[in-house]
């Protein structure tokens, strides 16, 4: 049963994962000013911001400054993702804060009624520290990205 569930479940996925992308007409759609980056022209990749998209090239200013690719010069192009970082900070405060809260109510019920420090140090403590350790691993969570749009 346990295996049945799980071949539904890699079969579900494996048909979302995304088709082998080729169509010039993705690369026409992306909005003047959207970060890319393409391979193919010269060794590396050349990134900038999209200037025009036409049926056989494509403009972008660089570092380099405005620069056109013919369309057959062209391997790949990808466009930045939209980067997560807030979220993953604010998600890893609540967590962080959850597990301090919970690790110094543990520790505050040991505690007996005359504890040397208060019945309530461990939650006052460590709930912040570990609202802070929490917010710090989400930050350094990796996030954005890139996304291809066309592959040649």
């Amino acid at each position: 049963m346990v295996l049945h569930r799980l071949m539904v479940c890699l079969a579900a996925f494996a048909l979302q994962l995304p088709a082998q992308v080729q169509s010039w007409n993705d690369v026409k759609v992306i909005a003047a000013g959207t970060e890319i980056r393409i391979k193919g022209p010269r060794p590396g990749a050349i990134r900038g911001e999209l200037d025009t998209t036409a049926n056989d090239s494509l403009t972008l200013t660089s570092s380099a400054g405005r620069e056109t690719f013919n369309r057959q010069q062209i391997t790949r192009v990808s466009v930045k993702k939209h980067g997560h970082r807030a979220r993953n900070t604010l998600i890893g405060l609540g967590i962080g804060a959850g597990a301090g809260l919970a690790i110094g109510a543990a520790g505050d019920a040991t505690c007996s009624p005359h504890c040397f420090l208060g019945n309530n140090l461990g939650k006052v403590l460590i709930t912040p520290f570990g609202a802070v350790v929490g917010a710090i691993v989400g930050v350094l969570i990796p996030t954005g990205g890139w996304k291809d749009v066309y592959k040649q």
